[in-house]
């Protein structure tokens, strides 16, 4: 029998600076850059970041050495240590692998009560997810026009069950795969939207090997990721989605998933779109501006809210070929969020800040429901050009050290804007990283979330603007209209602290449309 088999994924000692920073965009541009209360400009950020990626290529090398060893010596004590399913997880220091056992080693397993063994599943099958967009995203005109925002340096991993030729691409790796019409369409929205990025695909729907993290040859390293397939038609948050969520936490990197078409069967979110540091993307028709009735929207039974936006799904020409569905969605938004990478290079390895100015700028109005649209459609020009970009990060008490660095010890994050009544709207957005493992392992729980933050809005007078108090959500936002000029107070309490050994990886967008 085919069974997903997993073990207690390996936890290492990792140390995180307490940092804070961020941007004042104006127009488009950088008005205000800054680092820890000082100004910087973008080669500081590149520079300071550097030691961050070697820091990360030396925590990956022992994580894997050792998850590498403890399921070598699993295998070895239940008598499957020779099977070939087991190659490139050893290699790769996957903490899981799909593997056929015999029913003897099964028995032996559900029996064994191992602490080291962390989840045995029944395999499920996954599939690509098939059912004038770029001016709808405002990708035409404002991204097409701008020269620092068409994803230069900036790598984008795909995958799949296939992979585009090479022949007739330009930017692009196939580091594995045999082509399928699916992948020429997916690469081709990627291309279209963000067409200077690389692009990484490698068939099979898997992580990125290691080796490929950093870049392969003089290539940019991968900031971004986007899987337009998943399966696991459950409501259940499985070790496919704490896989990909620990990913996500450990390399630092931005993960987008097709949300699924079970609309009007299952409803469901597929996995690993049930990732909490995934962003589930929906599929609406740019045409209409309404949600495709074949777009999931069922949240998974940790309750986090899905899908967290939506992107144009329906009837997408490209590649050579028109195809529908969210795969055709979350391509779309992985590669706008390639291009804001290379436009504000302080987003690259913090995906607590791209997932927060995501959904933040995501400010399209879709029909169809907010439990299936989720914050909005997306939106470059919404996301980009006008506000204020920040982020915040360190060990598990860097909370305290940014909540007394405000002036005040007073249990809040506070950040005070001067905003004009001039604009019609403001959307305040933050969004926070959490490890899969914990989620996984508390998945029973009433609430599985390591880390719960809430956000609140304080106009010039001190009145209330309004608040977003979510229990399960790794984001809130609230929406206000400006009815006065004058300093504005955005305060973030941490609810919860049940996860202490996770970092502290919060960002916030302060969107002014």
């Amino acid at each position: 029998m085919k069974v997903n088999l997993s073990l207690v994924p390996i936890v290492i000692a990792t140390t995180t600076a307490i940092e804070q920073g961020g941007a004042f965009v104006e127009n488009g541009r950088i008005a205000t850059l800054e680092r820890n209360g000082k100004l910087v400009n973008n080669d500081d950020f590149l520079k300071s970041d550097s030691i961050l990626v070697t820091q990360l290529a030396t925590e990956r090398t022992t994580r894997i050495k050792a998850q590498a060893l403890r399921l070598s010596a699993f295998a070895e004590r239940y008598g499957f240590s020779g099977y070939s399913e087991l190659k490139t997880a050893l290699a790769e220091g996957y903490s899981s692998v799909s593997i056929t056992l015999p029913g003897a080693i099964l028995r032996k397993l559900i029996a064994s009560g191992d602490p080291d063994l962390s989840g045995l599943e029944l395999y499920f099958p996954e599939k690509d997810v098939i059912n004038n967009a770029m001016v709808a995203t405002n990708i035409n005109p404002w991204q097409q026009i701008d020269s620092s925002a068409q994803g230069t340096n900036i790598g984008i991993y795909m995958t799949e069950s296939g992979c585009a030729d090479e022949s007739g691409r330009s930017n692009y790796d196939r580091l594995a795969g045999t082509q399928t019409n699916h992948s020429r369409n997916v690469f081709g929205i990627m291309r279209a939207v963000s067409p200077e990025s690389f692009i990484y695909c490698r068939g099979g729907a898997v992580l990125p090997n290691n080796s490929d993290i950093d870049g392969v040859g003089i290539n940019p390293p991968i900031y971004v990721i986007n899987r337009s397939n998943g399966g696991n038609t459950t409501i259940n948050y499985s070790t496919l989605d704490r896989d990909w969520d620990n990913f996500s936490y450990n390399n630092r990197i931005a993960i987008f998933n097709a949300a699924g078409n079970e609309g009007g069967a299952t409803n469901t979110i597929i996995s690993p779109a049930k990732g909490i540091n995934v962003v589930a993307v929906g599929n609406y028709d740019d045409s209409t501006n309404v949600i495709n009735t074949s777009s999931s929207f069922l949240d998974p039974d940790i309750n986090a809210a899905k899908p967290e936006l939506s992107a144009p799904g329906t009837s997408i020409d490209a590649g050579g070929f028109i195809m529908t569905g969210t795969s055709m969605a979350s391509p779309h938004a992985a590669a706008m969020a390639a291009d804001l990478m290379s436009k504000y290079s302080f987003y690259r390895l913090r995906p607590h800040v791209v997932n927060a100015v995501m959904i933040g700028g995501a400010t399209d109005i879709i029909s169809g429901g907010k439990d299936k649209v989720g914050s909005g459609g997306i939106d470059f020009l919404s996301t980009a050009y006008n506000g204020w970009h920040y982020y915040y990060q360190g060990g598990n008490s860097a909370f305290a050290s940014f909540d007394s660095g405000d002036g005040s010890s007073d249990g809040y994050i506070t950040k005070k804007v001067t905003i004009s009544s001039a604009w019609k709207n403001v959307r305040v957005a933050i969004a926070w990283q959490n490890r899969g493992t914990f989620t996984y392992d508390h998945r029973a729980d009433a609430h599985p979330i390591g880390q719960d933050l809430d956000l609140t809005i304080y106009s010039p007078t001190g009145a209330y603007v309004g608040s977003s108090v979510s229990w399960d959500n790794p984001y809130e936002t609230v929406n206000f209209k400006p009815t006065v000029s004058g300093t504005y107070t955005i305060k973030v309490k941490r609810y919860a602290n049940r996860d202490g050994g996770a970092d502290f990886r919060m960002g916030l967008l302060i969107n002014t449309y």
